[in-house]
C-alpha cells in the first residue's frame, strides 16, 4: 500500500502517466490519424519537469505527436513588460495555429509567483480580447484539455506556505483521485443535484444566496474523460480531480455570500470578502483587506468578468487548504465554491469573458438546499 505525505517516486509518476494519457484522456488514434499533443509545463521545479517528460514518452508509446513548451511567471512576466501594447493586442500567427490544430492540451504545475501580474492590469487586459478568440477557437474545435497541478515550491512561497506541507497535500490529493471513494463521494452529490432546479446556500457568517440550475447539466470532475462526458462535449479535467459542479443561470444568482479569504492569481489575496449578486451579477463587493485588488482583477478583464459562473461542491478527502492553489482549494471535502466569468465549453454555460475566478467557501457552518431539501450540512452530504 502506498504511503501518504512521500514524494511521488518515478514508478509511481509512470504509473499515474499511463493512466492518465489512456485511461483518462483516451490519448491516441482518432480516425485516421494520431492525435497532436501540446504540453505546456513549468520549468522551475525538476520533478516537474521530469513529470512532463514522463507523460510525453507515454504520449508517443501511443503514437501521438507531441510539442513540449516550457513556461514560468517569470517568463509570462517579462513577455507583458518588454511586450510593445499593439504586439499584446494583436493574435499570434502561432498561437492561433496551434489553437487550430491540437488535439489535446495538457497543463502541467502552478503558477511559480502567483503574484505575477501585479502592475500589470492595463496590459492584461489589452490581450483579454486575443485569450477569449483563442478560447472560442479551442472550445468550437472541442479541444481536450487537462490542468495537471504539481506542487512547484514557487507557489508555495508565493501563498505564504510551507512547501514541504504543500508538495505533502499535493501528491496525496493526485493519489486520492485514483481511488473509488471519490467517485463515490461524487455519485452522492451528482445525484442530489441532478433535475434540481433551485440551490440555496446559507451560513452562520449571513451567507444566504441563491441561484437556479434548471435544465443545466451537473457535471463531475473525477478526473476521467467517460464516453459519455465526451458525447455530451465535455473535454476537460483536473488533476487532482475531487468536484461535482454546475453552471447556474447567469441572470439567477441573488443575495450575498462571505468568503473568508480567496486567492486571485497574478493578483494576490482578499480577505472577509462580502459579494451581495442580483440577477446574476455582483452588485457590490466589500472586504477587509484586498479589496483593491479584487477591483484590480476586475479591471484586467472583459466580457461578464462579474457574473456568477459555476457552482462546485469538493469531494477530495485528502485535499488542504493550501492558502491558493485553487486546483486543491476547491476540491476540499466539506466546501463548496462559487466561479464568476467565463462559463462556456465544458461548464455548458453562456457567459464570456476573459477570466474564470472560482472562490471556496468552508461550510462546516453552513448548509446547502436544493429545491428545499438539505444536500449538506455542517460540510458533509446527506443523502437521501
Amino acid at each position: 500500500m502506498t504511503k501518504v505525505h512521500d514524494e511521488l517516486s518515478e514508478r509511481e509518476m509512470r504509473q499515474i502517466a499511463e493512466k492518465f494519457v489512456t485511461k483518462n484522456m483516451k490519448i491516441g488514434k482518432k480516425g485516421k490519424r494520431y492525435e497532436n499533443v501540446r504540453i505546456l509545463y513549468n520549468i522551475t521545479d525538476p520533478s516537474c519537469v521530469r513529470f512532463a517528460e514522463i507523460i510525453e514518452e507515454e504520449c508517443w508509446k501511443v503514437g501521438a505527436h507531441t510539442l513540449m513548451i516550457p513556461d514560468s511567471s517569470i517568463r509570462d512576466r517579462r513577455c507583458y513588460e518588454l511586450k510593445p501594447e499593439d504586439s499584446l493586442s494583436e493574435m499570434s500567427k502561432i498561437s492561433e495555429a496551434l489553437a487550430k490544430s491540437v488535439d489535446v492540451t495538457i497543463y502541467i504545475g502552478e503558477e511559480d509567483d502567483p503574484n505575477w501580474a501585479r502592475g500589470l492590469a492595463h496590459k492584461l487586459r489589452l490581450s483579454a480580447p486575443v485569450r477569449e478568440k483563442i478560447r472560442e477557437i479551442l472550445d468550437k474545435r472541442k479541444v481536450r484539455w487537462a490542468y495537471f497541478g504539481w506542487p512547484v515550491p514557487g507557489a508555495a512561497k508565493g501563498y505564504g506556505f510551507p512547501v514541504k506541507k504543500f508538495r505533502e497535500i499535493f501528491f496525496d490529493c493526485i493519489r486520492e483521485t485514483f481511488r473509488e471513494r471519490l467517485l463515490e463521494t461524487c455519485e452522492v452529490y451528482r445525484k442530489s443535484l441532478e433535475n434540481r432546479k433551485e440551490v440555496r446556500i446559507t451560513a452562520d457568517d449571513g451567507t444566504d444566496l441563491c441561484f437556479s440550475i434548471k435544465k443545466r447539466p451537473i457535471l463531475v470532475d473525477d478526473g476521467i474523460l467517460s464516453e459519455e462526458d465526451l458525447k455530451r462535449g465535455d473535454v476537460g479535467v483536473n488533476i487532482p480531480a475531487g468536484e461535482v459542479f454546475v453552471a447556474p443561470i447567469e441572470t439567477s444568482a441573488k443575495g450575498e455570500i462571505f468568503f473568508d479569504e480567496i486567492a486571485i492569481p497574478g493578483f494576490g489575496k482578499v480577505k472577509q470578502l462580502r459579494l451581495t449578486f442580483e440577477n446574476g451579477k455582483i452588485e457590490k463587493f466589500e472586504a477587509e483587506m484586498g479589496e483593491e485588488a479584487f477591483k484590480k482583477f476586475l479591471d484586467a478583464n472583459t466580457g461578464e468578468k462579474d457574473r456568477i459562473a459555476e457552482f462546485g461542491i469538493g469531494t477530495n478527502r485528502m485535499a488542504r487548504y493550501t492558502g491558493g492553489s485553487i486546483i486543491i482549494d476547491e476540491k476540499i471535502f466539506g466546501t463548496i465554491h462559487i466561479a464568476i466569468g467565463n462559463n462556456r465549453g465544458a461548464y455548458h454555460g453562456k457567459n464570456k469573458a476573459s477570466c474564470h475566478l472560482d472562490m471556496i467557501k468552508d461550510m462546516r457552518d453552513g448548509e446547502v438546499t436544493v429545491d428545499g431539501l438539505t444536500i449538506m450540512k455542517g460540510g458533509k452530504p446527506i443523502e437521501h
